[in-house]
């Protein structure tokens, strides 16, 4: 009688199948590339004083206020900038000041008559405050609220004519101390920084120098 042996391993395969194999896990190691790609990235969120401030938050009228002001102060230079933007990193000032910029762009509109008259109700209420002022005067930033009344409607501007006085005055002070126009307003007779300028501009240069172009160079 023959007998077809079995392997005796087909009978052991159902419980091979069920015996959990120890799991091996390796650690995988960071590449340079990924460290520095992790680093930069908390360095964006990370301003010059170290505070990480989200991305959606707010800004307030004192951070615009600087941003505009040291953005100025700096020549657009952002990593001096953030170091007065508390909580603020370069990525974040960079992109409001392009808004702010966009924003003034849109909003170059001529002033009405009911914007003129409003303007100077609230000067009369709020002072010097232009921000409060343009918050009034929709579509209006506080730049052009201040510029619309300090140069324009302001009624103790003097449109009298120019005397031989001023403009040595002007002249003056533009070799000492360049286009200061708002400081050398303040030596004139109720004179507009806007006024300074355009006389400096299209009268002095011309009487002084014999040529009328805004940027020729004063010669000692």
């Amino acid at each position: 009688m023959f007998i077809n042996s079995v392997n005796p391993m087909f009978f052991c395969l159902p419980y091979l199948y069920q015996i959990q194999m120890p799991q091996i896990f390796v650690k995988e190691e960071v590449s340079e590339f990924e460290k520095e790609q992790t680093v930069s990235n908390i360095q964006e969120q990370t301003n010059a004083s170290g505070i990480i401030r989200g991305k959606g938050q707010l800004w307030t009228n004192d951070e615009v206020n600087n941003l505009v002001k040291y953005y100025k102060q700096y020549n657009g230079d952002w990593k001096k900038i953030i170091k007065h933007l508390k909580g603020r990193n370069i990525s974040q000032c960079s992109q409001k000041y392009r808004k702010l910029q966009d924003q003034e762009k849109r909003t170059k509109r001529k002033w009405s008559i009911q914007e003129d008259k409003l303007l100077l109700e609230y000067y009369e209420e709020y002072g010097r405050q232009w921000i409060k002022i343009a918050e009034k005067l929709p579509g209006r930033t506080s730049k052009q609220v201040r510029d619309r009344y300090v140069n324009q409607i302001n009624p103790t501007i003097n449109h009298e004519q120019w005397n031989e006085e001023e403009d040595k005055t002007i002249m003056k002070e533009f070799k000492l101390n360049g286009p200061h126009w708002a400081q050398i307003a303040k030596l004139l007779n109720n004179r507009s920084e806007n006024q300074v300028k355009n006389r400096f501009y299209y009268t002095i240069l011309k009487k002084y120098n014999g040529e009328l172009h805004p940027y020729l160079k004063i010669q000692n």
